[in-house]
């Protein structure tokens, strides 16, 4: 990934836009200094203009990975959900991956509540099945509506549904 974001800076582009940046700075300084008396400004400048190139192509490193490493939410939208075998069908958005744990909320009233957890079990190129490990006892028996709705497969419940993953804390 490194190698790949030093070629797109190092391209004919990246290399370009560093070149007119420097040269455009040392261009002004070059003004001001007397070239002629002062052989210690011409290694300084040198130097400067090394500095400059390693800086401005950690910055653009450093933006870049800190850009694809950021988090980001995207919520998968479950299609269906089996009852005879205790799993979900989602959408795949490449933030699950195979094993994983999972934690399965139920939105009402923009509160996370509780469903159930369980784990990643097949991923196929646009789905993803996640096997329910163990149903919330609170949720079950004081949302009964919500969880028939969601065992009959209703559009709005599923649509309810986030997944998150990470697993709650018990404790």
């Amino acid at each position: 990934m490194i190698k790949q974001k030093l070629e797109n800076i190092l391209s004919l582009n990246g290399i370009s836009i560093l070149i007119g940046i420097v040269g455009g700075v040392f261009g002004i300084i070059s003004v001001f200094i007397d070239w002629e008396t002062q052989l210690s400004i011409k290694w300084f400048a040198a130097l400067w203009i090394v500095y400059s190139f390693v800086l401005i192509i950690s910055i653009k490193l450093t933006y870049d990975i800190s850009k694809t490493h950021s988090l980001k939410r995207i919520n998968s939208k479950i299609l269906q959900f089996s009852r005879a075998n205790l799993l979900l069908l989602a959408e795949n958005n490449n933030n699950l991956e195979f094993s994983q744990t999972v934690s399965i909320y139920y939105i009402k009233d923009n509160f996370q509540l509780f469903f159930a957890n369980g784990y990643v079990q097949n991923i196929q190129e646009k789905l993803v099945q996640i096997k329910i490990i163990s149903f919330d006892e609170d949720f079950t028996t004081t949302h009964d509506e919500e969880y028939s709705r969601i065992l009959n497969n209703e559009s709005n419940a599923l649509s309810s549904l986030l997944i998150n993953n990470y697993l709650r804390y018990n404790g």
